[in-house]
Order: C-alpha cells, then structure tokens, then sequence
C-alpha cells in the first residue's frame, strides 16, 4: 500500500469516526444508528470490490490500453 493511499484512508477513518460520534448530552436514535451502520457497511463493500477487481486485474495482466470505439458519420468534408 503507497503512503498515499494509506493517509488518504486514515484520513477517512478519521472524518468518519468525528462525524458517526454523537454529541456529548445527545442520543443516537436507534434507526439513525443502523443507517449509518448500514452505510458504513455498503461503503466498505465497494471498497472491497474495487481493491479486489484491481488485484485481480494486476494478476492476469489484462490491463492493457483502452479499446477505443470511433464512428465515422460519411460526412464530405469540403463543401
């Protein structure tokens, strides 16, 4: 892992964990606890998905140059 990517997640780690702590006389109501858990649940999941397809796609070395897709309309140039 680059040190990039590990500040860049510590960072994260950091907002979220600021953000999900409740005030000091404030309750957290309980649905209000299971959206964000269920939040943090499906950004976790996308996390894993990406790192996992980049993994995969290092493994195979498929990551070559994009395919590059190009209509040609038949338009005359020069009129």
């Amino acid at each position: 892992m680059s040190a990039l990517k590990l500040i860049a997640l510590v960072v994260l780690v950091v907002v979220a964990a600021t953000l999900v702590q409740p005030a000091r006389a404030e309750a957290v109501e309980a649905m209000t606890a299971i959206t964000i858990a269920g939040i943090a649940v499906g950004v976790v999941l996308i996390i894993a998905v990406v790192v996992i397809a980049n993994i995969r796609e290092r493994q195979t070395g498929s990551a070559g140059e994009p395919a590059v897709v190009a209509f040609d309309a038949g338009v005359v140039q020069g009129i």
